[in-house]
């Protein structure tokens, strides 16, 4: 819809320019000459995913929008109102109420994963390092009692220890976050909290869990590993 109306203009402007041209060859030659100069900062023949390509765009000046939540606004500037005014598609007054609506929707998807998120984390995997722990510090104990060296698997405790309150430190906060965000009125706001604060929350608690599932056991992990998902489906 949105790039159908953008060529739509592309065309029409060209048109313009054609039907009112005396030799209509020269025209189009000085209109492809015209659009090649003005648009030339937007090719590029190296890899569009690559940060090369994201460090070349800002020299360019071009935008590099990363989240959905910064692209929103982009739907109800005076370009895009005029845009897709002139050309019936939306009115101004449809516009804004489609921006409303993906604020919405943005934040009750965000709210619903870190809720998710929340309940993983303390009901499955806090419980599972906590068992993990336990029986790796009885471990430690009966090989101490035996007069075994006790260094490899005391790290592996301290390490697992350290990343369990990594862990639940980054699940308060989510918690806080996530309660604050869903308090808030529904709209911009609200959505730029949730992408700013709630999902920055998320990647933090992730951060430690990711490094646990790599030292907790496979029998006391509750759920299947990356490994699992990926080889044993």
């Amino acid at each position: 819809m949105v790039i159908n109306t953008i060529v739509a203009e592309s065309f029409s402007d060209a048109c313009d320019v054609l039907e009112a041209a005396e030799d209509v060859s020269m025209a189009v030659h000085d209109l492809i000459k015209q659009y090649a100069s003005e648009h030339q900062r937007i090719v590029f023949n190296g890899n569009g995913y690559s940060q090369e390509w994201v460090e070349e765009a800002k020299r360019r000046g071009l935008p590099n929008i990363k989240s959905m939540v910064e692209a929103i606004p982009a739907l109800v500037t005076d370009k895009a109102i005029a845009l897709f005014g002139k050309f019936g598609v939306f009115t101004e007054a449809e516009l804004r109420s489609r921006a409303e609506i993906q604020y919405e929707g943005y934040a009750k998807a965000l709210n619903i994963e870190a809720r998710a998120m929340i309940d993983i984390a303390s009901k499955h995997i806090i419980p599972a390092v906590l068992r993990f722990n336990r029986n790796l510090s009885d471990t430690v104990n009966t090989m101490k009692e035996a007069g075994v060296e006790v260094h490899v698997p005391l790290e592996m405790l301290r390490q697992s220890s350290r990343l369990l309150a990594a862990a639940k430190t980054s699940l308060t906060k989510l918690e806080e976050v996530t309660d604050r965000a869903a308090k808030m009125q529904a709209g911009q706001e609200q959505a730029v909290y949730y992408y700013e604060a709630v999902s920055k929350a998320m990647e933090e608690l992730r951060v430690p869990v990711d490094q646990l599932e790599m030292i907790v056991d496979k029998e006391e992990w509750p759920m299947p590993s990356y490994g699992d998902l990926l080889f044993e489906v």
